[in-house]
């Protein structure tokens, strides 16, 4: 994933300044055929190139409209392929038409002529890799990505069709979306876990916490290891440690940081 950041600090969805604790993802797509993110993101930080018509959302009624999302996927001036935040991801946006706009992060991928396969895949790699950052983040899975339009049957977003009127051109769907997702999800799970010989290591705080896998974002089992020697039999990269250390016992995973190896 190419991610880059441009908050859109002058649309009226940031000046409102409202946070939500994000439950899920509305995947939306333009409906109009641009695929530059200068369209949409701006003003140009060397790399979006310059809106000679100076339309980007980056204003508080983009056309008139109440409408902010926290990110977009499209090209850049030298045609390469990136993701764009424009909002923090805990802010609620303005995207669904319904109660989505209070419980889901969105992203908008821009649309070109729905035809050119290249683009497309390329895309939708991006988007998939933008869903696995962020269920990684908020401790999300697959199950929890919708498109627009299936936000609209489940009532909570208005009557819209992206995502299912381009996807299914190139042989895709949602479904093989949120597979893309959890497939991706286990393999980067399987690729950061690296098989150890056990060893010991010492903890000489009394509250180190014990989660239930490796990372900040998996959560804690309301226990500590207390001080003293622990066997570590597994370690793993993830979100707030150098490395996670799997305990013997089975009681979950500690923070490296804080022990000592002996």
């Amino acid at each position: 994933m190419n991610l880059k950041k441009l908050i859109l600090t002058q649309n009226g969805c940031y000046k409102a300044g409202r946070t939500i604790k994000p439950k899920g993802i509305m995947v939306h797509s333009t409906g109009a055929n641009n695929p530059n993110l200068k369209r949409y993101v701006g003003p140009d930080d060397g790399l979006l190139g310059r809106n000679q018509y100076n339309n980007h959302w980056n204003r508080e009624k983009p056309g008139g409209r109440q409408v902010c999302v926290h990110a977009f996927i499209g090209k850049l001036k030298d045609g390469s392929i990136a993701t764009y935040q424009t909002l923090p991801w805990n802010h609620r946006g303005w995207h669904s038409g319904g109660s989505a706009n209070n419980t889901h992060i969105s992203l908008e991928i821009c649309e070109d002529g729905l035809a050119d396969a290249s683009y497309f895949f390329a895309v939708y790699k991006e988007a998939v890799e933008l869903c696995v950052y962020l269920c990684k983040l908020y401790n999300l899975t697959e199950k929890d990505i919708i498109c627009h339009s299936e936000g609209h049957k489940l009532g909570i977003a208005s009557n819209h069709a992206d995502v299912m009127h381009w996807f299914p051109k190139h042989g895709k769907s949602m479904d093989t979306f949120r597979d893309d997702v959890k497939a991706t999800l286990r393999s980067n799970v399987a690729s950061k876990k690296t098989p150890v010989k056990p060893y010991l290591v010492k903890v000489s705080i009394p509250n180190l916490n014990i989660r239930k896998g490796p990372g900040t974002n998996y959560s804690k089992l309301g226990k500590y290891t207390g001080i003293g020697v622990f066997t570590i039999v597994e370690e793993s990269d993830g979100k707030g440690a150098t490395k996670w250390g799997k305990l013997k016992s089975g009681a979950g995973w500690i923070s490296l940081d804080y022990t000592r190896k002996i």
